[in-house]
């Protein structure tokens, strides 16, 4: 359970770090229908949020009469997948000889470890051999915890759907994958970004839950641009967004060719021009909201 939550919190510290504003004007939804081209049968793409109040991990009936119409469902990562789970355990962890606290001076250290027990209540000594991304999870979590008292994780229900249809679960890249785009930011661009985080608590906070509010509107177009507000991270936006939504098309195209398949990953990765609703276009799909 626990691997799963570490995998589940990696996918929300990308929705909070990625993502940029949708351009064309149409109609907003969640669920996109994929056609068209070489297609014998339609695939669907669907926007999640990753972590959201339980109540609001609502799937509309046509979502769900996607699901059942595919042939298998396809997360950013599968985390259905013990192996997998296990992989991404040890790709967190700080190379041997390197440690969490060589990432800050004294005082920046004294700062983590003071915010670390009074809202984790936990010794930041038990965070020292794994990576910033971890930390920066927690904390990710600590500030949804202010907008929501009772989370859910969208694609552990999306999941349970598949499982009791005895559904496939397959990733559309590795969990090593996204720990390796992090590891390629510089330590010190991560670590200043901790900080900020845990300097500027209001501000993620904010932003949660105006992306919990375009979510229940079925707003991409929101989302992405709120999403966009997380401007530090924008010279990294490439590798944390583009470039992955740019591996994700040939397997998306490759399965939606051989049968119906349901793709869920988070909404930010759906808007713009270099959004996957739009790479798809420019391959000759036909890709419409439902």
């Amino acid at each position: 359970m626990l691997l799963k939550k570490l995998g589940t919190l990696l996918l929300c510290s990308f929705s909070l770090l990625t993502a940029k504003a949708q351009q064309p004007k149409e109609k907003s939804s969640l669920l996109w229908e994929i056609s068209g081209k070489d297609l014998q049968t339609p695939s669907w793409l669907y926007g999640t949020i990753h972590i959201a109040c339980k109540e609001d991990i609502q799937f509309s009936s046509a979502t769900q009469d996607a699901l059942k119409k595919a042939k298998s469902l396809f997360l950013e990562i599968n985390m259905a997948d013990q192996q997998e789970m296990q992989s991404l355990q040890s790709a967190l962890m700080m190379p041997e000889g390197y440690s969490f606290k060589n990432l800050f001076n004294d005082g920046e250290y004294q700062q983590l470890a003071k915010w670390c027990q009074d809202s984790l209540h936990m010794d930041i000594a038990a965070l020292d051999r794994f990576k910033p991304l971890v930390l920066f999870s927690l904390i990710t979590r600590q500030h949804f915890n202010s907008a929501c008292s009772d989370p859910a994780y969208c694609e552990a229900e999306l999941m349970k759907l598949a499982q009791a249809q005895q559904l496939p679960v397959r990733g559309l890249e590795k969990a090593t994958d996204q720990v390796a785009i992090f590891d390629s930011i510089p330590d010190k661009e991560e670590a200043k970004m901790l900080l900020e985080s845990i300097e500027q608590p209001e501000k993620s906070q904010q932003l949660y839950r105006r992306m919990l509010t375009a979510y229940r509107a079925q707003n991409i177009t929101d989302m992405t641009k709120l999403m966009a507000e997380t401007e530090d991270i924008a010279r990294f936006k490439d590798i944390l967004l583009d470039q992955r939504n740019r591996n994700w098309i040939p397997i998306i195209t490759g399965e939606a060719s051989k049968a119906s398949t349901f793709f869920a990953v988070g909404a930010g990765h759906l808007g713009g021009d270099t959004g996957v609703i739009e790479l798809l276009r420019k391959q000759g799909y036909t890709v419409k909201p439902i």
